[in-house]
């Protein structure tokens, strides 16, 4: 079954842009919700749920080898953060984290990034979800109103849970 999840998502993958969209200025401020030091978490441009999100190391790097400890170690705190803030503004209950390291296995962008991917108490339907991952490729972006208001949701869930 992941063969076949893979093998669809590589064959309906995008082209990568020859400039990473993670490291383009334009696309970081139109997405990003969080940002440290070493850290950018993004709301997805194409959400499998509401409240799918990227969270990205700054330093252009492509595969989760290539991550200096410190980089390895923020990153799991800013997940731990997301996940508060997803809970907040989406009254959510599980998640997933996803993270490809290659084109075989159907990452898109060179640049690493953890997709979190929510779940809602009742959302049990997992071949819905899974259809829902297959489609992600070959659906559209959401629109810019959206995303505003998305990342506009998130910042003040992270606000709340950066003061705790």
């Amino acid at each position: 079954m992941l063969r076949i999840l893979f093998l669809f998502v590589s064959i309906f993958s995008l082209s990568v842009a020859e400039e990473c969209p993670f490291c383009n200025p334009s696309i970081l401020e139109h997405q990003k919700f969080y940002e440290d030091d070493l850290v950018l978490a993004l709301y997805t441009h194409k959400p499998i749920m509401q409240g799918h999100c990227l969270i990205i190391p700054k330093r252009h790097v492509e595969r989760f080898e290539m991550l200096s400890d410190e980089e390895d170690a923020q990153i799991c705190r800013v997940i731990k953060k997301v996940d508060q803030a997803v809970t907040v503004a989406f009254e959510t209950s599980s998640y997933l984290i996803l993270q490809k390291n290659g084109h075989e296995v159907g990452q898109t962008v060179p640049h690493v990034h953890f997709h979190y991917i929510p779940r809602k108490a009742g959302d049990d339907s997992v071949l819905k979800f899974l259809f829902r991952m297959l489609l992600v490729n070959v659906q559209s972006p959401i629109q810019s109103a959206e995303m505003e208001q998305m990342v506009g949701k998130m910042k003040i869930a992270m606000d709340e849970v950066l003061v705790q």
